[in-house]
């Protein structure tokens, strides 16, 4: 089992705080798009976050006790939770990027994502959820979680282009770099105490480029001509 110091389970909290403040920052913008989408996107940027919060705790509890007190709910129930909310996130992102391309309030906002997770749900009660010893349901939700987190942020890289914004641009692309990068370093075996810290550098990094780039798409989407009074039809 991987070890962790105390040192290291209290920094794995700070790129869960820079990711809340850039998610909040990008609820607000969709709540200024339209009232539903804001709700969407909140509820989405609360169940990452809660997910973040769960797995850092986990790490924290760990390190405290020697592992000898794991809660093993604290960390795969993370999937649980960011994979309901990236999906909201990204439905959300994307139907505010259908309201500034078409100028169109959305129709049946909920339907889609909704429909998303049932069949999310029913695919990981088939595969053995709760049993925490079963790998398959937890694959199902990291890949709902991945290509949430993937097109959301893809759509906002569209949306920091539109507005001429291209060190967000950049910033986001970055990141999406650094998800997949991490992605990789966790798949090896010997998870040393150096490679760990590597890993929430680089996380860090990420997720503060993250909250920098949205506080700037959000700061520019909410000005009087950047689209966001728009003649709904």
């Amino acid at each position: 089992m991987t070890e962790y110091t105390l040192a290291l389970a209290l920094e794995d909290f700070i790129p869960v705080i820079f990711s809340s403040i850039g998610l909040f920052f990008i609820s607000r913008m969709a709540g200024q798009m339209d009232k539903s989408l804001g709700q969407m996107a909140t509820i989405g940027w609360i169940l990452i976050t809660i997910g973040g919060f769960l797995k850092a705790t986990w790490k924290l509890l760990m390190a405290l006790s020697g592992a000898q007190t794991n809660l093993v709910w604290l960390d795969k129930g993370m999937f649980i939770w960011m994979a309901a909310g990236f999906t909201l996130m990204a439905f959300a992102i994307w139907y505010v990027s259908e309201v500034r391309s078409k100028q169109k309030r959305p129709q049946r906002v909920w339907l889609g994502p909704a429909a998303l997770l049932v069949l999310t749900l029913g695919a990981i009660l088939f595969t053995g959820f709760p049993d925490v010893t079963i790998n398959t349901w937890r694959f199902i939700l990291l890949g709902v979680m991945t290509i949430g987190n993937v097109v959301l942020v893809i759509l906002l890289i569209q949306q920091a282009r539109r507005l001429s914004l291209n060190g967000a641009a950049l910033l986001f692309l970055a990141n999406i770099i650094i998800v997949f990068i991490l992605s990789g370093l966790a798949r090896i075996p010997e998870q040393s105490i150096p490679l760990q810290w590597t890993e929430q550098l680089l996380n860090t990094f990420a997720q503060g480029a993250f909250a920098y780039a949205a506080w700037k798409l959000a700061q520019h989407a909410a000005a009087p001509n950047s689209g966001r009074e728009l003649a709904y039809e």
